[in-house]
């Protein structure tokens, strides 16, 4: 075999699996397409596998508000939450027992504790990215609801990547916090690419990026 020949053999099987990735995500990537139009009869929702994520503070007290509105009756639901997270833990306990269905609890280490130097948290942050990928993979949710806390990021990213491989199709829907009033959150920018449906809840918002979807206040 002459070096031009094996040059070509060499190109080709570079190529050809850059190829095949760029194709997929020409068929998976939601920025890549407009949103699908919602019939005003159509539930958020219906009978699925629905994983929530919650964050702390104002995320967990914002989603909960969300979730209380929404007909949840044929969903199976299982909860993620930063592990220490007590309470929002118990919110969504409290919630499940009110309702009086079963569910399921994931918790994902923390990537960096207050206080915890850089150098230091890099461990630990490799820890529970690890954790959150073994997680999603034996879980693969049919939807995902997030809010905007650090934590969805990666979690969102694992989950597009599984759907790269073909390996889940979850539909990941992005609620931007109420905070968000005149511009994203570095969150919602890093998601917006990658969400199937990406909602956000003042008018401002929706006239500045496309692909959003505007519904009035939702908590």
């Amino acid at each position: 075999m002459d070096i031009e020949t094996a040059a070509c053999f060499s190109i080709a099987f570079i190529a050809t699996p850059i190829l095949i990735v760029l194709v997929r995500l020409l068929f998976i990537l939601p920025s890549l397409r407009l949103p699908t139009s919602v019939k005003k009869k159509k539930k958020l929702i219906q009978e699925c596998q629905l994983s929530i994520l919650l964050g702390s503070g104002g995320h967990t007290g914002e989603m909960m508000r969300i979730i209380s509105k929404l007909d949840m009756g044929k969903v199976s639901r299982t909860w993620i939450y930063t592990s220490g997270d007590n309470a929002s833990l118990a919110k969504a306990q409290d919630y499940e027992r009110k309702s009086g269905t079963s569910s399921q609890y994931i918790p994902i280490p923390r990537a960096r504790t207050v206080g915890q130097s850089y150098i230091s948290s890099i461990p630990t942050t490799i820890y529970s990215f690890l954790f959150s990928a073994i997680a999603m993979l034996k879980h693969r949710p049919a939807v995902i609801l997030l809010n905007g806390p650090g934590t969805c990021v990666p979690v969102a990213y694992i989950l597009f990547f599984y759907k790269l491989l073909g390996l889940c199709n979850t539909k990941i829907i992005y609620i931007e916090s109420l905070a968000r009033v005149n511009k994203l959150s570095l969150s919602g920018l890093l998601l917006l690419p990658i969400s199937d449906r990406f909602i956000v809840q003042w008018e401002s918002l929706y006239q500045q990026y496309s692909r959003v979807e505007y519904y009035g206040i939702l908590i």
